[in-house]
């Protein structure tokens, strides 16, 4: 079974960052809980061109990214243990990642397969069987393919409600939703 993972805000704590910087440029605090969107436009008063440009900074200051929970390498390892085929899938833009790669390295994520689909791709048309993502609507598109969707809960994803969508709170409940138990 593939299983892939998303980086922003699944592996990575970009949101976290991004937010820091945000409220230095604007000298007024934001954080996620501002955040309503996982695409930032329209939750903070910050045009498109300078979100995007913070985001970038977040990934050009790769080695001070921190994992969004502890022991992703383990929690990842127990799955590809256990035969699982371990795919990153991100839609970052292709000018950062070599910082995802650098980054994932870092963290000690290993993973067998890599899906740098940009903005405009959908990673329902991979050939992935489970995914783990923030966004509502990958997760949306997935299910509506008939895979399993695994919706990681984010401040902007919480009115979420998609049918068939499992949502979690760490990657904890996907090792529990395979009956996997750490090492």
């Amino acid at each position: 079974m593939k299983i892939a993972f998303d980086v922003d805000n699944v592996l990575a704590d970009t949101m976290s960052r991004w937010c820091t910087k945000a409220t230095e440029y604007l000298s007024s605090p934001i954080t996620k809980e501002d955040i309503k969107s996982h695409k930032i436009v329209g939750s903070v008063p910050l045009p498109p061109r300078i979100i995007f440009g913070l985001l970038d900074q977040v990934w050009y200051e790769w080695e001070d990214l921190p994992p969004i929970e502890s022991d992703l390498a383990e929690k990842i390892g127990i799955l590809r243990d256990n035969d699982f085929v371990i795919c990153i899938a991100t839609s970052r833009p292709l000018r950062s990642i070599q910082y995802v790669k650098q980054w994932l390295d870092r963290v000690k994520i290993c993973y067998d397969e890599f899906y740098s689909l940009g903005p405009y791709r959908l990673k329902a048309e991979t050939t992935i069987d489970a995914l783990v993502d923030d966004a509502p609507d990958q997760i949306r598109k997935f299910v509506r393919a008939g895979r399993i969707g695994f919706l990681y809960k984010q401040p902007w994803n919480r009115k979420a409600r998609i049918r068939k969508a499992i949502v979690i709170d760490s990657l904890n409940d996907v090792l529990r939703y395979y009956k996997l138990t750490k090492r």
